[in-house]
């Protein structure tokens, strides 16, 4: 009689790794893998159109971190891309979706977070004005200091609602969310539970990955910029 073979251990790795793969959804834990991309630089992050121009176009340093966000998820496969409707997030997805071969599919509720008066008015604002919505901004900490906005619980439904949807219509996979800046910050106050709107900047082209299985959203990293070395990353608009 054959000798019974005795079945073989688990690989277990490192131990943190091994005691947190399920608390943090892990290599092996099944779920859903997002990642949320601010647009890369548009002009209107420069400065660099009309104000009645609210859907500018990317800069030439835009059009190069888009060609290199394509060449980062050609290496790193994506399943499914998604789109806010404007045209700097766009030409973004489009850059990944030449080299991937997916079609981008446009969601209107990854839009940019409304800032109502403050953003259409801008240009009429005095500097007194600006100087005490500043004040307020950094009191606050909340999108429902900017008057006639769309307010913070307003956009975390929204941008919730747009998660939860990608999830559900991708469950298991890989997929590239192209949106805005305040967008991003938004969804990641929400997952993390924090009542201030904003705790860190997303940057033109930055890749922020979130995972998620069920109800349960975990944040792997904020802010990947890598593919980026060596081009411009200043601190301008957020939109």
């Amino acid at each position: 009689m054959a000798p019974m073979t005795q079945p073989q251990p688990e690989p277990r790795g490192e131990p943190l790794a091994l005691y947190l793969r399920d608390v943090l959804l892990g290599a092996g834990s099944g779920g859903t893998r997002l990642y949320l991309i601010r647009h890369a630089q548009s002009r209107g992050n420069r400065g660099e159109y009309e104000h009645a121009d609210r859907d500018p176009p990317l800069s030439e340093v835009g059009r190069e971190q888009a060609r290199r966000l394509g060449e980062r998820f050609a290496r790193h496969a994506v399943d499914a891309i998604y789109s806010s409707p404007l045209r700097r997030t766009r030409a973004t997805a489009d850059a990944i979706a030449a080299v991937t071969g997916l079609d981008v599919s446009i969601l209107d509720d990854l839009r940019e977070v409304d800032l109502g008066e403050t953003a259409e008015d801008y240009w009429q604002y005095t500097d007194e004005q600006v100087a005490a919505l500043r004040e307020k901004v950094a009191r606050d900490q909340r999108w429902d200091s900017f008057p006639a906005g769309e307010g913070s619980e307003a956009a975390r439904r929204r941008l919730a609602g747009a998660m939860d949807r990608i999830v559900a219509e991708c469950d298991g996979r890989r997929v590239a969310v192209v949106t805005h800046g305040a967008a991003i910050m938004t969804y990641v106050s929400h997952v993390l539970g924090l009542d201030a709107d904003f705790v860190f900047y997303p940057f033109n082209a930055g890749i922020t990955s979130i995972r998620a299985r069920d109800d349960r959203r975990v944040i792997w990293r904020l802010n990947d910029i890598a593919h980026l070395d060596g081009l411009p990353s200043g601190f301008g608009g957020i939109s």
